[in-house]
């Protein structure tokens, strides 16, 4: 299918060298991402696009390589600064003795946060809040903790706050249990070893 994408692109003779090599580029995620860490060596990649584009000299498809990439880095940096400001303007609390259920049926139990999945009801609560124990059909995991954001409204209009959060907790090897983002509310539930590492992570940038 790729191919037949590539042979598409390369035979438009309307399109210029930079239109071919940005179309060539957006349709391989990891050459966005390498281009965004700084960590594509120019030349090798222009070899690369010109054997398979077929137009353009060398000079040209590194021009317009090197073009793009600025061109990502400062769209990155505009982007991350409209996240970090976000964050900066929200609240991050911890609330412990939380227990995530997951049930086949709705449920009559109080919570913090609920969601209905394609053939389950998952239920975020403060465990002490429970007065009975649940129905036996359900499944739950508790002695959790919670990190819960409340945000300004800008972020429901802001793309890239949930991939900028659960990246920064990825890079410390912090799992998430659970994740609900509704509005300006996301809620991340995690093991209980990993919550003040966290909290005091995005401490940092609110």
């Amino acid at each position: 299918m790729f191919v037949t994408n590539m042979e598409s692109i390369s035979s438009d003779k309307t399109k210029s060298v930079a239109q071919l090599v940005r179309e060539t580029i957006q349709m391989r995620p990891s050459l966005l991402d390498a281009l965004k860490m700084e960590i594509v060596n120019y030349s090798a990649l222009a070899r690369m696009l010109q054997a398979e584009i077929g137009e353009g000299s060398l000079e040209a498809v590194k021009a317009a390589i090197i073009r793009i990439s600025e061109e990502i880095m400062k769209e990155k940096g505009l982007q991350e600064e409209k996240v970090l400001s976000i964050l900066r303007k929200s609240v991050v609390r911890l609330q412990d003795k939380i227990a995530v259920i997951t049930s086949p049926e709705e449920l009559d139990i109080p919570y913090i946060v609920t969601a209905y999945l394609t053939s389950d009801y998952v239920y975020i609560v403060d465990q002490t809040q429970l007065k009975e124990d649940p129905p036996h059909f359900v499944h739950i995991n508790s002695n959790l903790v919670a990190l819960i954001f409340t945000s300004p409204p800008v972020l429901e209009e802001t793309p890239g706050f949930v991939a900028f959060v659960t990246s920064l907790l990825a890079s410390r090897e912090i799992n998430i249990v659970e994740f609900i983002s509704c509005s300006t509310n996301t809620v991340i539930i995690l093991d209980q070893k990993d919550a003040l590492t966290a909290f005091s992570m995005l401490q940092n940038f609110t």
